[in-house]
């Protein structure tokens, strides 16, 4: 693991320590590359504001500008600001007090969060799969985002697997699509029910109230919809999803049916 900081070398690491420039913030990452952490300027500022970040190489823009965090009265980040890289420089990682806001893979040009500083289910996907490379390489990375993803996008108890569920509109009805990542490998599975789970969009189906889902325990996560009926998988230890035959226990059905619907929306940085 590389450590990239802002304006001096310590104790035989490179580190590149960047001064505020007008509130700017900027960390050479070598071959040619370089990261700039913009903050709005100081006279017209008015919080809450927003902080962004620009990635070139060569002189040539990878990543234009783009907000990936909100900050209050400070307008500045304050606290220990430094990149991190992987052995061969093609993934890097900035934090802040040892949490990672922002990674970058140069060889797909892949850049964590998304353009809104928002993490959705494809950001957390990529973040797994950006930290498992330093991980690799013995550096346990820490991203309160990330946590925070797993702990709202229904973690399983032992936090092995995390799911997200989607409603896909097809016009006068609406299709729920399940997914779980296991959070070790960074895989995702598309489960598929028996039956399609879809529900009509009318006025009588509760969106806050008609659905629910939940994990009845660290292999067993179940759904239930008002009209189309309650569907269980199994997970193996390799993450492989299995829908349980119909019909199910009673007391199972009873078990899933107790859980509420939860809201799934993107999640974002703030300082």
């Amino acid at each position: 693991m590389i450590l990239i900081s802002v304006g001096a070398i310590w104790a035989g690491l490179s580190y590149f320590v960047s001064k505020p420039a007008e509130g700017d913030f900027h960390f050479d990452l070598g071959k040619g590359r370089s990261l700039d952490i913009y903050c709005e300027g100081e006279f017209f500022y008015e919080p809450p504001g927003y902080v962004s970040y620009q990635i070139t190489e060569n002189g040539k823009v990878l990543v234009p500008e783009r907000d990936f965090c909100g900050i209050g009265p400070q307008r500045v980040p304050s606290g220990r600001l430094e990149v991190l890289s992987t052995r061969d420089g093609e993934t890097i990682a900035f934090r802040r007090n040892f949490n990672v806001m922002i990674m970058h893979d140069f060889k797909t040009n892949r850049s964590w969060p998304d353009e809104n500083g928002q993490v959705k289910w494809n950001d957390f996907l990529l973040a797994i799969e950006l930290l498992q490379r330093f991980k690799q390489e013995g550096q346990d990375l820490y991203s309160d985002l990330v946590d925070h993803y797993l702990k709202f996008y229904l973690s399983s108890p032992d936090e092995k697997f995390s799911v997200n569920q989607v409603w896909v509109m097809q016009g006068d009805q609406a299709e729920l699509q399940v997914r779980v990542s296991d959070r070790n490998e960074g895989n995702a599975q598309f489960l598929l029910p028996r039956e399609k789970i879809i529900v009509p969009l009318t006025e009588e189906f509760d969106w806050r109230s008609g659905w629910g889902a939940g994990w009845l325990s660290n292999n067993r996560f179940g759904v239930w919809v008002t009209g189309a009926g309650v569907h269980v998988w199994e997970f193996s230890d390799d993450g492989m999803g299995t829908e349980l035959p119909a019909p199910l226990d009673a007391e199972l059905v009873e078990d899933v049916k107790s859980f509420p619907a939860y809201r799934f929306e993107p999640q974002s940085f703030r300082l």
